[in-house]
C-alpha cells in the first residue's frame, strides 16, 4: 500500500482531502503547519479533533512551526497591522489574505517529511474555482511543483494530489457528506476563534457552499 500525507489545516477542504485519502485505503499521516496565522490555536484544535476522530496515531501526526511567516508579514492572516476584510464577492484580484509564497514553503516541508517516512502522495486541499485569486491555487502551479519534486528528490516518486482543486464549494460539501467527514470539527474562519465571523472570505465561501448544497453548516457563527 502507498503511504500518504494529508496537509490538514483543519478547514473543510483539507478535511475532505483527509476523507479521500483514507477512503482510498492509504496508510495516512496528518501534517499541520502553524504559520503564525491569527486563528492558529483554533486551527490546531480542529487538527487534533479530526486526527482523533480518524484514530490517527501520534506517531503519524506532525506539527511544523512556520511562525517565521509572521515575521515576514504582508498578509491579513499573519500581520497584526492588516485587518481581515469582509468578503466583497467573487473577484480575480488577489486579496490581502494571501500569504506570500506560503504553499510553496508548506509543500517543501511536506516533501521533506514524505522522503523521510516513505510517503509517495501529498494531499492538499487547494481550491481554484472558489478561491479569491490566490496564485498558489492554480492548477498550473501544482503541475509545476510536481515537476520540481520529481527533479529534486531522491526517488522522484512523490506526487501532490489535489482532490478538490477544481470543485465548487457546494460539491466539496456534498463530497464530504458522501465520505461522512466530521464537518462540525472543522474551522475555516480567518478572523475569529470562538464563533466563526461569517463575513471573511473563507466563512462567506463556506456558508455559500453549504447553502447551495442544501445542508446546514454545523459550526456556530456570530
Amino acid at each position: 500500500m502507498e503511504k500518504a500525507i494529508v496537509l490538514l489545516s483543519g478547514g473543510m477542504d483539507s478535511l475532505v482531502c483527509a476523507g479521500e485519502a483514507l477512503a482510498e485505503n492509504k496508510e495516512v499521516s496528518f501534517l499541520h503547519m502553524n504559520y503564525g496565522q491569527k486563528t492558529s490555536v483554533r486551527e490546531r484544535k480542529s487538527f487534533d479533533d479530526i486526527a482523533d476522530f480518524y484514530h490517527i496515531k501520534e506517531s503519524d501526526r506532525k506539527i511544523i512551526d512556520m511562525t517565521f511567516l509572521k515575521q515576514i508579514g504582508g498578509s491579513s492572516l499573519t500581520d497584526e497591522k492588516i485587518d481581515v476584510k469582509t468578503y466583497q464577492g467573487d473577484s480575480n484580484v488577489i486579496p490581502d489574505s494571501y500569504v506570500p509564497f506560503r504553499n510553496s514553503i508548506i509543500l517543501s516541508l511536506a516533501v521533506s517529511w514524505a522522503e523521510v517516512v516513505g510517503a509517495t502522495k501529498l494531499y492538499i486541499g487547494a481550491n481554484y474555482e472558489d478561491s479569491p485569486g490566490y496564485p498558489d491555487c492554480r492548477p498550473s502551479y501544482y503541475e509545476a511543483f510536481n515537476r520540481v519534486i520529481k527533479e529534486g528528490t531522491k526517488a522522484g516518486n512523490i506526487e501532490i494530489v489535489t482532490p478538490v482543486l477544481m470543485m465548487k464549494k457546494r460539491d466539496i460539501v456534498l463530497k464530504g457528506q458522501e465520505l461522512k467527514v466530521p464537518f462540525a470539527l472543522s474551522w475555516s474562519c480567518y478572523k475569529s476563534s470562538d464563533k466563526a465571523c461569517g463575513v471573511c472570505d473563507s466563512c462567506a465561501l463556506r456558508l455559500r457552499g453549504f447553502r447551495e448544497a442544501g445542508i446546514k453548516d454545523p459550526i456556530d457563527y456570530k
